[in-house]
């Protein structure tokens, strides 16, 4: 069972481990809501196979953007791809995934677990309302990263964590600034155990931007301006490839990391 006390616990775990600094574990500790508690109660680390890990946290936009751009489908299908891709692969056994939405809240509909047993986005779990709270999203599905990968590794299991979220907007009503997302981004790829991604769709924002000044490398930041479902699936295409490679071991953590790269 997971906890407030055990989710504290790990985070400083991980400072004692050196994949945080003192400072970004004060930021996390003091949010430590119902929403992060619930996102770091992952599979049961007995049940797993698997001696190497990659835990995979997908953060979706869901504001009401997405359905003034008619893209609910799109993302949704996209989704689904993406986990259907990832459950096909050889490193499938080797594949944890965590899913998050956000609007002007934000939800982990799962914590991490086999890539097979993932939720696919439908019509009942997935439907665009409210504003963007990207940075707050960050920072608490980081927290329960963190919180998870400390367990794991207390377990002695090996593990990288790839990290994507993917918008069509910038932030609108997070508490957290981006200057404390990017503190924490900063620590965690630091300790290269970190692929940190971010998917900016849409005409309405210099997504580069907004993704430098969280602290995510220009490597692992996709810009795509069209707003069809073509051009969205394309992104997911892409996400999913590069989320493979990162299991395979073909895309090392770090502040140097290339996601998209070729």
């Amino acid at each position: 069972m997971t906890d407030r006390e055990s989710v504290e616990g790990r985070i400083q775990g991980a400072v004692e481990d050196g994949v945080l600094s003192p400072e970004s574990a004060s930021l996390l500790s003091g949010h430590l809501g119902p929403v992060v508690v619930a996102g770091a109660a992952g599979y049961d680390v007995e049940n797993l196979t698997a001696s190497d890990v990659t835990l995979v946290t997908l953060l979706v936009d869901q504001s009401s953007s997405i359905a003034g751009r008619d893209l609910e489908d799109a993302v949704r299908g996209g989704q689904s791809m993406l986990v259907d891709s990832m459950a096909a692969s050889r490193e499938r056994e080797g594949i944890l995934v965590a899913l998050w939405t956000f609007d002007d809240a934000h939800r982990a509909l799962h914590s991490y677990v086999p890539v097979e047993q993932a939720t696919r986005l439908d019509r009942t779990n997935y439907r665009s309302t409210g504003s963007t709270a990207l940075y707050d999203t960050w920072c608490d599905a980081l927290a329960s990263n963190v919180a998870y990968a400390q367990q794991l590794r207390d377990a002695g299991t090996l593990c990288r964590s790839v990290v994507v979220v993917v918008t069509d907007g910038e932030d609108t009503s997070s508490k957290r600034t981006a200057g404390e997302c990017a503190r924490l981004s900063k620590d965690l790829l630091a300790s290269e155990q970190f692929v940190l991604a971010f998917v900016g769709v849409g005409p309405d924002a210099n997504f580069r931007a907004v993704a430098r000044s969280m602290g995510i490398p220009d490597g692992s930041i996709l810009e795509e301006k069209a707003t069809t479902t073509s051009a969205l699936r394309s992104v997911f295409q892409m996400v999913s490839q590069s989320t493979i490679r990162a299991s395979q071991g073909r895309i090392q953590p770090g502040p140097s990391v290339g996601f998209f790269g070729p």
